[in-house]
């Protein structure tokens, strides 16, 4: 990596599941060194001093922060262990990169946003689309027309869970149509219908009858509207459909990506005058043959990650914005508690920005 003036020295909160491969992906970046790990448990110490001989451990983030010079610190712990952490370390460090979804409450996320700000610190939320090649590259098409003016969309995911996964996929959608949220109406479905469907059933049952599926609507400011279904019985891969007056980009993510565009040649409104539309090469505009991403580019695993962490330290040299905001990630919760409280009020509309008693509605997390 070239521009940055020093190496900087990473630690890490939490080396376990998604911490273990946080922590792998800094391998990738240059002038950057994991240097510490903490962790509450003992076991998962001895796991990151095997994987990583020459790093310094640590029983707890504290005694980390007091004795590693660190310049920016992964906390992959789960939600409810975050507030305190950033509110230790907040001010202290020059940057954060926090693994999703960004708390269990929207003021949670307030509080820790703005101890941020108040300390100087840069937090990059870990919602990895936002540095992913295909989807940056839908979120220039749509933005320069290539579906024309978004009008409606769907969003499809399995597994239900709509707040440790759905955090990533309505972030995805905030991020693809460059627009904010402002109303959310749908309903929530806890568990799933049948128990011993699937791998590990009994573990993904419990799980999910405290972070349910859900169904619904989504309304952005710029008009667009997206049909929601993450419902415990979906099986289908993991699909978005973005649609416009000219055209649609659905992108299909099952094992590899694929993404479809399909354009006419001018956008129109009128019903009478519509043309068909056709397979396009979504970079250059014009037709595609045998091309099952339609001439995007694809991350490969770890990319987007590694992406992700370039930009902090470039962020934290030259005082730029991340592409993953804090406030980014508290807008995907948003969306989230707008689902339950739908619910809970028969799924009436819920209009966004939330405020009030709603700001202290409480996410459970598996973690």
């Amino acid at each position: 990596m070239s521009g940055l003036t020093k190496e900087y020295r990473i630690g890490q909160i939490g080396y376990r599941g998604r911490g273990r491969g946080l922590a792998k992906y800094w391998d990738g970046v240059q002038e950057a060194k994991l240097v510490a790990i903490a962790d509450l448990v003992n076991e998962n110490l001895e796991a990151a001093l095997n994987d990583y001989p020459e790093i310094t451990t640590y029983p707890n983030h504290k005694s980390m922060l007091e004795n590693s010079d660190l310049d920016a610190i992964v906390i992959a712990t789960a939600p409810k262990f975050r507030p305190p952490i950033v509110n230790d370390i907040a001010g202290k460090i020059a940057g954060i990169y926090m693994e999703k979804p960004i708390s269990n409450s929207l003021s949670e996320a307030d509080t820790m946003i703005q101890q941020c700000k108040d300390g100087g610190t840069i937090l990059s939320i870990g919602h990895q689309s936002r540095w992913s090649n295909q989807w940056i590259s839908v979120r220039k098409a749509v933005k320069e027309g290539a579906i024309g003016s978004p009008t409606h969309g769907w969003l499809c995911f399995p597994m239900g869970r709509i707040f440790a996964n759905g955090t990533h996929f309505f972030d995805s959608l905030n991020f693809i149509l460059d627009s904010k949220p402002v109303e959310v109406r749908g309903t929530v479905d806890f568990g799933r219908q049948e128990e011993k469907q699937g791998k590990d059933p009994y573990l993904l049952h419990s799980v999910m009858s405290f972070d349910p599926g859900a169904r619904g609507f989504i309304i952005y400011e710029n008009g667009a509207r997206i049909a929601v279904d993450g419902q415990s019985d979906v099986i289908q891969p993991f699909t978005y459909l973005f649609c416009g007056t000219r055209g649609r980009i659905q992108i299909s993510i099952e094992g590899d990506t694929r993404i479809d565009y399909r354009a006419r040649e001018h956008d129109t409104r009128d019903l009478r005058e519509l043309s068909p539309v056709t397979s396009r090469n979504l970079q250059v505009g014009s037709k595609q043959e045998n091309d099952n991403t339609s001439g995007v580019t694809v991350s490969s695993d770890g990319e987007a990650e590694q992406n992700g962490y370039r930009e902090l330290l470039k962020c934290i040299e030259t005082g730029q914005e991340t592409t993953s905001s804090g406030e980014d990630g508290r807008l995907a919760m948003e969306i989230i508690v707008a689902f339950h409280l739908s619910n809970e009020d028969g799924g009436r509309p819920v209009s966004l920005p939330l405020s009030g008693p709603e700001l202290d509605y409480t996410l459970r997390h598996q973690g």
